[in-house]
């Protein structure tokens, strides 16, 4: 009878998020296995290699925040919903420091050209979810979706709040940063399509 794995995939996820947020891209197999107290083949019989260990934690984290990002809209309010979604953003570096951390171990188009075979698929449709949410918000907003609209929605809820947050990803996010967030967010929700 074989015998039942020591970790769970999500105990060995969280050790190589744990160990990007202290390695960040010097991150090992080696790391991971510290951090859990295994050996190597543990990892090894689940995720062939360190590219897809890594990875695989990246596309994990990913995905929780997005669940996020994509629901902190809940409101009727246009340029409200804007905003809620851009304060997604310092509250999920706030409440998981270490899964924004591991967020910055790859840059999308990087991974999407070299990543191993076996996480292509997923890759391909992993922006899919933010995607379609910033055509909601620039529907709501303009009434219409045009290129400039989904332009200037991405900016006002993604990009300025991700470039305010990122230097300190991974360390404590001030409550004042919110204020910033929201102020830009909003002029930025006022301008024209």
């Amino acid at each position: 009878m074989p015998r039942s794995p020591s970790f769970t995939h999500d105990q060995i996820l969280d050790a190589a998020r744990d160990a990007a947020f202290e390695h960040w891209r010097s991150a090992t197999i080696g790391h991971v296995t510290a951090l859990l107290g295994a050996p190597s083949g543990s990892i090894y019989h689940r995720f062939p290699s360190r590219d897809v260990l890594f990875a695989t934690a990246w596309i994990r984290s990913i995905k929780v925040f997005q669940a996020g990002f994509t629901s902190a809209a809940d409101t009727d309010e246009p340029i409200e919903a804007i905003v809620r979604t851009a304060l997604w953003i310092p509250d999920f570096c706030r409440r998981h420091p270490r899964d924004a951390r591991m967020m910055t171990v790859f840059r999308y188009a990087d991974l999407v050209a070299t990543a191993p075979p076996q996480l292509q698929d997923e890759l391909r449709h992993l922006n899919d979810p933010v995607a379609a949410h910033l055509r909601r918000l620039t529907e709501r907003r303009y009434g219409r979706i045009t290129p400039h609209g989904m332009e200037v929605i991405a900016l006002a809820c993604r990009d300025s709040p991700y470039g305010i947050v990122r230097p300190i990803i991974g360390e404590p996010v001030p409550a004042w940063i919110d204020d910033a967030v929201r102020v830009t967010s909003t002029a930025l929700a006022h301008l024209n399509d």
